[in-house]
């Protein structure tokens, strides 16, 4: 997993940093199947918010033992490494939510897709301070 474009706005950002991330705005689950191999993989992308004003677009890859109910409001947002317990491959990855167990998945990558500042949250801001 590479941090570095979380590390470009939060230099000091590490894998157990993810619980700030506490809404799930969009959720997408992709069945991707590669006519070469014949095999089939399942992606999940996730969209979430901070109350920094930012939001996050994540990619998961090679998804198994997906779990999701409830409203994409979570207590915090962990991802933890597994692959110093010996977990390789579709299981490198657990991820999932602090107390409630609204969402929950083991994965093989993931991949940071974005983190952008919400454009209401600059606005805000300026206002605060008289701009």
């Amino acid at each position: 997993m590479d941090l570095e474009k979380i590390r470009a706005v939060f230099p000091d950002f590490q894998i157990g940093h993810f619980h700030m991330f506490h809404t799930i705005t969009s959720l997408k689950w992709e069945n991707i199947f590669e006519c070469e191999s014949g095999e089939e993989h399942k992606n999940l992308s996730l969209i979430m918010t901070c109350s920094d004003g930012y939001y996050i677009k994540l990619e998961f890859a090679d998804v198994n033992a997906m779990c999701f109910r409830g409203n994409g409001q979570i207590s915090g947002f962990y991802i933890k490494d597994m692959s110093g317990r010996g977990y390789e491959n579709g299981s490198r990855y657990e991820v999932g939510d602090y107390e409630e167990n609204e969402i929950s998945f083991y994965c093989s990558d993931v991949i940071v897709k974005e983190l952008v500042r919400f454009q209401h949250s600059t606005r805000i801001q300026k206002e605060k301070r008289g701009q």
